[in-house]
């Protein structure tokens, strides 16, 4: 039962709108100049999140796949990171990182059982697996939020994708 609900939100979270858009189709259509794009007193651009989405989300999925995975950071601030100039190569490659750990998330959830779901996460193993795997996808979905906002200021959102 609970790996059911965890898949319902990560695929509403992640690629099948519901009562909000979900982040791969906030995502599409989404050019690197407009993925580096910020208006002036906003933190993060949409590449920056996409890229702090990746950091965390690929770090988690490596250690639910029995890894273990250190950060390499100082502080949360180096997650939100674009390198360089703003070119569509390097953008499409954050976006297929982004569909690749995303995808193998799915797989994993997939495949586990409730059982698994229960057992405590690394590394501080304070909270089990299907609290952690919750959490992932409600700050997914945050920052999805976050997308469709720039995407809104910058004038490149078109409401026939969910959300007016």
């Amino acid at each position: 039962m609970t790996k059911n609900i965890l898949l319902e939100q990560f695929t509403t979270c992640f690629d099948k709108n519901g009562w909000f858009v979900a982040l791969k189709n906030a995502l599409a259509g989404v050019t690197a100049q407009q993925a580096a794009w910020k208006p002036e007193g906003t933190d993060n651009s949409i590449w920056e999140i996409i890229s702090h989405l990746n950091y965390y989300n690929n770090a988690y999925l490596e250690r639910f796949r029995g890894g273990d995975f250190e950060y390499k950071i100082s502080s949360n601030d180096e997650t939100f990171a674009q390198s360089g100039a703003p070119s569509e190569s390097d953008w499409q490659k954050e976006i297929e990182r982004f569909d690749s750990i995303m995808t193998g998330w799915r797989d994993e959830l997939e495949k586990t059982n409730d059982s698994r779901l229960s057992e405590v996460a690394p590394p501080h193993r304070e909270s089990p697996w299907w609290k952690v795997i919750a959490n992932i996808n409600t700050h997914n979905a945050h920052h999805g939020g976050q997308v469709v906002l720039l995407r809104k200021l910058q004038g490149s959102w078109d409401a026939a994708r969910g959300v007016s």
